[in-house]
Order: structure tokens, then sequence, then C-alpha cells
């Protein structure tokens, strides 16, 4: 029970882990977070080098191997939340290619807007 609690906490956390990469970058550029952009950018550019090296994310390791510790007998044949967010993240449809080209083109953006800040955020006045 621990570890299939376990692991349903990791592929949270992977998902996660995910939004942030793609959902972070709008968010911190339009709240004008250096730090969390550094963070941000450095984290992509794990993920693209991970691509490259046609290496496994830790997180997924770590979740297979909580998998295969718990015990396969279940309540019920599945858990909605869970597979949901599993089939976003293991996609079936993309290709390499594809996802390659999304990524330059992402991390074009990212670096770009530490010189380009395309949103511009009104300073307000104390009064």
């Amino acid at each position: 029970m621990f570890y299939s609690i376990a692991a349903d906490c990791v592929i949270f956390i992977h998902f996660l882990w995910i939004a942030f990469v793609i959902l972070g970058f709008p968010v911190c550029l339009y709240l004008n977070w250096p730090r969390w952009r550094v963070f941000h950018l450095l984290s992509l550019i794990a993920m693209v080098i991970m691509q490259l090296t046609h290496t496994i994310c830790p997180l997924t390791h770590l979740e297979a191997y909580l998998k295969s510790k718990g015990t396969s007998a279940r309540v019920y044949p599945g858990k909605f939340t869970i597979e949901t967010i599993e089939r976003l993240i293991y996609v079936e449809d993309l290709t390499l290619e594809k996802i390659t080209y999304a990524t330059i083109i992402f991390l074009t953006a990212v670096v770009t807007s530490f010189w380009i800040r395309p949103i511009h955020v009104k300073k307000r006045n104390n009064v």
C-alpha cells in the first residue's frame, strides 16, 4: 500500500515538474522573477540534455521502482486521476522530431526573454 501511494505521489510531482517546465516561462516572465527565470532556464537545459542523450527522467525511474514494489491487488482496476496524469506525461503520438522542434523554439523564446521583454509590467504609484 505504501509503495502504491508513493508511486502516485511521484507521478503527481512529475506532472508538476512538467507543468513548471512548460508553464513556468510565461508565469515567471509576467511576474518578472529573475531567479525563477534562471532556475526555469536551467531546468529546461537539463530537459534538453536528457532528450539529446536519450536519458530517462529520474522521476520515471523512481516511479517504475515504486510501482514494481507495490502490490498489484487493487479494490478497482484503475485510478482515474493517476491514469489521466500518466497519459499527459507519457504521450504516445510524439516523435523525436516534433519534440526537438518544439524544444528548440521554446528554448529560444526563454533565452531571448532575458534580453527582450515582451511583457512590460506597469509599476503602481504608492500614494
